[in-house]
């Protein structure tokens, strides 16, 4: 099917293109006209034609000028010219303009026809070219995550093979010798608690992996848990000053774009430049890097000296606690907390006074974090005013450990009850919100906006407390307004459309029905039928 506009000022013009074009192309053209350029050009933009037959002398402005506007806002239609008047001056503009063909009046029937069929054929040919090149980039595009992954897996593999590595590129396109490794991590979510943050099977990743193509040419992998692995190709073996001050910057850039548009707090470590074969080695600086990472971004190269744990020293374990505690899981937090308890017994099951400052500096330092990170605790000075006599007191490890373990637990829930708590107030806040202008234009972002969170934030927390979607929750409400009015009898169907925030009634009525399986006219018959009984 073609979609063709006829342009010309003469209605007799006008009938006899569009009997031509019937005639010679039956069933095969969707025929739209207009008799002056302003209306050619609304009709264009509205109809989107393949081609445009369009007369040169037409009220308002002229078919030169109209196929000017029209290709302002909708290129790629070709346009076939007619005039009864001297062409020379309009053929040099119809050239200007990539005009398809220039035909005088009155036009010959098999000569239009021609051109049309002409004029077809171009647009089969575009057709064609334009299909093949999307499903190109279709196929491209379902490979190039696989492939990326596929970087990826050999690195976390410690691949050393420097040859597969660059296969991978020249498949990718990216022509290096060297590559910068990047680990991204998402420690949080902006306006809210610590909630679950594995994104591997979120919606999150795909905005959040966009962001990263967007900030610099690289390799992103798949989500791992909470954390990102990026390869970004290099010019040298080494990071020289300032080429590292701009990889901090770019990566401190996308962290603010990821905060900005997911709502999704992180931190980025880097690694070194280095060839092919060592990008294992830029890897786990990367991981280093990130670890070490008191603000945004952190580069290896401009790491401190650290201390390191003694031999055998939990530290994973520690930290992973910690992590539990601030995510508000109890029972996670507890198994953590056992384990290491265990293991200070076994190691040193000779130094007591060592594990109950252990044990006390872990609580310490777990209700610390829970104020301060997860925002589970309220602050009193006094709180811990017998925490020293308490782990004192003791007189077994198995008493230590029950105080240490309900310690911990507490903490953790303290975050949890916190977090459930804000959820609470902000999704009643949002409900009340709603109720009161369901009737206008309400948008997700005006009211993430008005319960001063983010839309990300709020579309994901609005789901896990009401079980629904916004756009459901809000359809919803405006059905249940449109069955009491229904109901109620005094306005009509039209009224009771605008009345609940819609425009067209044959929108509101396929609406209601999808909702309640019958149209609102039925509703209100069998309303009515039963108040009559």
């Amino acid at each position: 099917m073609y979609k063709i506009l006829l342009a010309d000022d003469e209605g007799i013009e006008l009938d006899a293109l569009t009997f031509i074009l019937e005639k010679s192309f039956p069933g095969q053209c969707a025929i739209e006209t207009a008799k002056t350029g302003y209306d050619a050009v609304e009709l264009a933009e509205r109809f989107r034609p393949d081609i445009a037959v369009m007369d040169i002398r037409m009220p308002g402005i002229n078919g030169m000028e109209a196929i000017q506007a029209i290709q302002a806002t909708s290129p790629g239609i070709l346009f076939i010219v007619l005039t009864a008047y001297d062409k020379f001056e309009y053929a040099k503009e119809a050239i200007r303009l990539s005009v398809f063909e220039f035909l005088t009046k009155p036009v010959n029937r098999l000569v239009f026809a021609d051109v049309l069929r002409r004029a077809m054929g171009k647009v089969d040919s575009e057709r064609k070219a334009r299909n093949t090149a999307l499903k190109t980039r279709e196929r491209m595009e379902n490979m190039l995550p696989v492939l990326e992954n596929s970087f990826v897996y050999l690195l976390l593999m410690q691949s050393d093979d420097p040859a597969a590595y660059a296969r991978l590129f020249e498949l990718l396109g990216i022509d290096a010798k060297y590559a910068t490794v990047m680990v991204l991590e998402l420690t949080r979510m902006v306006d809210g608690d610590m909630f679950d943050l594995n994104i591997k099977t979120s919606e999150g990743y795909s905005a959040i992996r966009g962001l990263i193509k967007e900030s610099f040419p690289c390799v992103v992998g798949p989500a791992m848990a909470n954390r990102i692995i990026i390869i970004r190709p290099a010019d040298e073996p080494e990071n020289e000053y300032y080429e590292r001050l701009l990889l901090i910057e770019q990566g401190r850039a996308l962290a603010h774009r990821v905060e900005d548009r997911c709502g999704v707090e992180c931190k980025l470590g880097i690694g070194p430049s280095v060839p092919l074969d060592h990008l294992c080695e830029s890897y786990t600086q990367a991981v280093k890097a990130l670890k070490h990472c008191k603000g945004i971004v952190s580069h290896y190269n401009d790491l401190p000296i650290s201390s390191d744990y003694e031999t055998g020293y939990p530290a994973e374990r520690e930290k992973h606690l910690e992590e539990m505690i601030l995510r508000g899981d109890a029972q996670a937090a507890i198994s953590d907390a056992e384990v290491f308890f265990q293991w200070m017994v076994e190691r040193y099951p000779e130094h007591d006074m060592a594990i109950r400052l252990k044990v006390l500096e872990f609580v310490m330092r777990a209700e610390y974090n829970a104020f301060h990170e997860g925002g589970g605790l309220k602050y009193h000075f006094l709180d811990r005013d017998d925490y020293l006599q308490a782990v004192l007191a003791t007189e077994t490890y198995e008493e230590l450990k029950v105080w240490f373990l309900r310690k911990i637990a507490e903490s953790a829930r303290n975050v949890s009850t916190k977090a459930d708590e804000k959820a609470n107030r902000v999704i009643a806040k949002a409900r009340a919100f709603i109720d009161r202008n369901f009737s206008r234009d309400l948008t997700l972002e005006e009211v993430s906006r008005e319960v001063h969170v983010s839309p990300y934030y709020f579309s994901k927390l609005f789901k896990e407390q009401t079980g629904d979607n916004f756009i459901n929750y809000l359809t919803q409400k405006r059905v249940d307004t449109a069955k009491q009015l229904l109901a109620d009898g005094r306005l009509n169907i039209k009224a009771i459309c605008t009345e609940i925030g819609y425009n067209d009634p044959n929108y509101f009525s396929r609406l209601f029905k999808k909702f309640e399986g019958v149209t609102p006219t039925e509703y209100r018959e069998q309303v009515l039928k039963i108040s009559d009984h």
